[in-house]
C-alpha cells in the first residue's frame, strides 16, 4: 500500500511540475511594460523612521498585478494597485539589498530590480 501511495505522489508531483513549466513558457500575449522602477533613497539606515519608497511605473489603463520581493528587510504596499512599496531595513541585514518587482497581466510577466543599501 505504501508503494502505491508513493508512486501516486511521485506521479502527481511530476504532473504538477510539467503544468507549471508549460504555463511559464506559454506567454499568450504581450509582456507587460515597466517604464521605470525608482526609489526616493539609495541608502537607508536600519532602525530609522525614514524608509525608502519604491515605485514601479507602468503604462496607464492596464489591469496589472505587482509582486514584490527582497531577500532581507520588510516591504509594505502603500497604494491601492500595489505599484508602490515602503522598504524598511532590518538591523541584521547591512549592505546592498536587491528589491524586485514582478508585473503580470494575467498571461505574461516582466521583472525589474533595484538596489538599496542598508547602512548603520
Amino acid at each position: 500500500m505504501k508503494v502505491v501511495t508513493l508512486v501516486l505522489a511521485i506521479f502527481g508531483l511530476a504532473f504538477l511540475s510539467s503544468c507549471d513549466k508549460e504555463n511559464t513558457k506559454d506567454c499568450s500575449g504581450e509582456n507587460p511594460t515597466i517604464i521605470s522602477l525608482t526609489s526616493d533613497k539609495e541608502e537607508i539606515k536600519f532602525g530609522a523612521n525614514e524608509p525608502a519608497i519604491i515605485k514601479c511605473e507602468t503604462p496607464p489603463d492596464e489591469n496589472l498585478t505587482y509582486v514584490w520581493d527582497v531577500d532581507f528587510g520588510d516591504l509594505f504596499v502603500i497604494n491601492s494597485d500595489g505599484s508602490e512599496v515602503q522598504f524598511t531595513a532590518s538591523p541584521c541585514c547591512m549592505g546592498e539589498k536587491i528589491i524586485s518587482c514582478e508585473v503580470s497581466n494575467g498571461h505574461c510577466k516582466t521583472t525589474e530590480s533595484i538596489i538599496i543599501t542598508i547602512i548603520e
